[in-house]
């Protein structure tokens, strides 16, 4: 099925180094104490079987994808559709560090499909979990790179694929302290699909071979159907009239629940409603308070579908937001009011909705700056301003639409993104087409 030109694969067996001893060494301890750490806020008898490799009953052949949390599970999910879109045929399986992840994942419509959170980095749990589902290969989203998992993987001949790979400017100092600790995991990946030129030379100059690195995209800027709500399901569900006015602000943070609706006070008196997810669980409860502190109608989506005219919905369920985008008059980014680095301004536009974002965009400086350029007044620091412009582009629809079209310039071009990544993955899985 596989192949070895271009790309270099590992002979089964291959011989630890010393840097690989002491992490196998060290890991049972660390992750002993996640283990315990994660029974004292409540892990499941079924999620704690997971972290000790336990996972569940799986078809083959299957396609590992794993990510940190929700928005790496986006991404993966359209790479799957775009596998099967291309003829692919196979099981996949998701595992995501913590629970949003797994819950979105969880949510996908597609029947060929197992989700667990991903088993602690130590060799039991992951001699376990390779042994239940024989990867056939194994996708990691963006920054996963656990060394004991990627040298099991590459031990037993599983090709490791680092795709939508970026490195968060924060963490550049972390990785270059450890270069040398991480020279045998970067040595062992397959290739490095790389978000942008800047994340490929991230990745180049912690050590990673350039002729298995190279440029492909952001997978969550690929124009799929990756199985998640669509907006006529959701409209329906929570009540909404086609004509009616709907501000979603994304990924709020609890710190930044004061902006948010402190944007939202000049809007009170007209009929917009209100749709704001929360980054955390921890925001939820902030969100409700700030909304009933104005004597607006608040429900939690988690409650099901609507059955009273709200004012504020709580978005406190996974793999909607796209959706809610898609319903939205204009939207705001969150992220990006408070130090928390932002989140994907493009995600709004994708589903047709202008967006709004503050000052702190360090995580999506390109999204953020491409954004900027087509539209200025898009890019907000306080809550004033931010205010003062959702109600200019609430109440001047012409105004809306340009700058919607405007900003839709700004997108990458999804075709192109599929296309690499078709072509970079095309000789790794030729023998999985149906």
């Amino acid at each position: 099925m596989w192949t070895d030109p271009p790309y270099r694969m590992m002979a089964r067996g291959e011989k630890r180094t010393a840097v690989d001893v002491a992490y196998a060494a060290l890991a049972p301890a660390a992750f002993g104490v996640a283990h315990l750490a994660a029974r004292a806020r409540g892990a499941t008898p079924r999620e704690r079987r997971e972290r000790a490799g336990d996972l569940p009953t799986a078809g083959a052949p299957l396609f590992w994808f794993h990510g940190a949390s929700a928005g790496e599970m986006t991404a993966a999910a359209k790479l799957v559709a775009l596998l099967r879109c291309d003829g692919h045929a196979f099981t996949a399986g998701y595992t995501a560090t913590n629970r949003a992840g797994v819950e979105l994942a969880a949510r996908l419509a597609d029947p060929a499909k197992v989700v667990a959170l991903v088993p602690w980095d130590v060799a039991g749990a992951l001699r376990r979990a390779f042994d239940r589902w024989r990867p056939a290969v194994l996708f990691l989203v963006e920054t996963e790179l656990w060394p004991g998992l990627i040298f099991t993987a590459r031990r037993r001949g599983v090709p490791v694929v680092v795709v939508s790979a970026r490195i968060y400017p924060r963490d550049v100092p972390r990785y270059q302290a450890i270069r040398a600790l991480m020279q045998p995991t970067l040595d062992r990946l397959t290739m490095v699909l790389a978000q942008d030129e800047t994340e490929r030379n991230r990745f180049l100059h912690l050590g990673v071979a350039p002729e298995r690195c190279v440029v492909a995209g952001n997978l969550k800027h690929v124009d799929v159907d990756e199985g998640v709500m669509n907006a006529a399901t959701l409209r329906r569900e929570l009540g909404l009239l086609p004509d009616e006015r709907i501000v979603v602000c994304g990924s709020v943070h609890r710190d930044e629940v004061e902006t948010v609706f402190g944007a939202l006070d000049p809007l009170g008196p007209d009929p917009v409603r209100f749709v704001i997810a929360p980054r955390q669980r921890t925001a939820v409860g902030p969100i409700i308070a700030a909304a009933r502190q104005r004597g607006w109608r608040v429900v939690l989506r988690s409650a099901g579908a609507a059955t009273e005219r709200w004012r504020v919905l709580v978005l406190d369920t996974m793999g909607e937001l796209t959706a809610a985008y898609a319903l939205a008059s204009v939207a705001v980014a969150g992220g990006a009011f408070g130090f928390h680095g932002g989140h994907d301004p493009f995600a709004p536009v994708r589903s047709g909705a202008p967006v709004l974002f503050g000052g702190d965009m360090t995580h999506f400086a390109c999204e953020a700056d491409a954004l900027a350029q087509v539209t200025p007044e898009a890019r907000t620091v306080e809550a004033g301003a931010l205010g003062r412009r959702l109600r200019h582009w609430l109440t001047d629809e012409a105004h809306r639409e340009r700058m919607l079209a405007r900003q839709r310039t700004a997108l990458p071009a999804s075709a192109a993104i599929a296309e690499r990544y078709r072509g970079a993955l095309a000789p790794l899985l030729a023998g999985s087409r149906e």
